[in-house]
């Protein structure tokens, strides 16, 4: 993956409100160090299991549900989403291809201000842009030349802080290193799929 930083270094004090000083990039700073000592502490404690469920609605178009999430083994209650998906010429909801460069970036968003909150690195924004491209050769099956997925995948990534260019470099790297989207698009991850046939 391309990876792109453009700072921009603002005042302290358009960041951190007064008020809430345990609040850093909007992070809850001790809450985030109370998860991870409890991690720490022990690992069931960091094992986390998460569910989806996809169906098809017809032409190529679905939809995909998730809610509850499993934490150290216990089912944990959690509200319901749902997400449309679709491709070939809809246009009524992001294609899976856009789906995926979303889930990058909220993955990289969440973990470049988090991880700036427990550096102590004051972030007023964070923009990523992403592109992608694809040959659809590779999906029609017209060629086992050419792969169906993307054969790069390039970001930006716009950092407004106060912080130094070195700061802000090494929590690019804290933020690549610890974003489990780009670990799992980086990474060989094994897909386990299992049919059942219905007449």
């Amino acid at each position: 993956m391309d990876f792109h930083e453009v700072y921009n270094r603002s005042s302290p004090n358009m960041i951190l409100d007064s008020i809430h000083m345990s609040l850093k990039n909007g992070i809850d700073v001790e809450k985030f160090e109370q998860l991870t000592a409890a991690a720490e502490e022990d690992p069931a404690n960091a094992e986390f299991r998460f569910f989806a469920e996809t169906e098809w609605s017809g032409e190529t178009t679905c939809k995909t549900t998730v809610s509850d999430i499993e934490k150290g083994g216990t089912l944990v209650e959690s509200p319901e989403f749902t997400m449309e998906g679709a491709l070939f010429g809809h246009r009524d909801a992001p294609n899976a291809l856009e789906q995926l460069l979303s889930s990058l970036g909220t993955c990289l968003t969440i973990t470049y201000a988090a991880h700036g909150a427990k550096q102590d690195i004051p972030i007023s924004e964070i923009h990523l842009e992403f592109e992608g491209s694809v040959d659809m050769r590779g999906l029609l099956g017209l060629t086992d030349d050419v792969r169906p997925g993307f054969d790069e995948i390039e970001c930006t990534a716009h950092i407004e802080s106060p912080a130094s260019v070195d700061e802000l470099e090494k929590l690019q790297e804290i933020a690549h290193s610890r974003s489990p989207i780009l670990d799992n698009l980086e990474n060989e991850v094994t897909v386990d799929v299992q049919q059942t046939f219905t007449e």
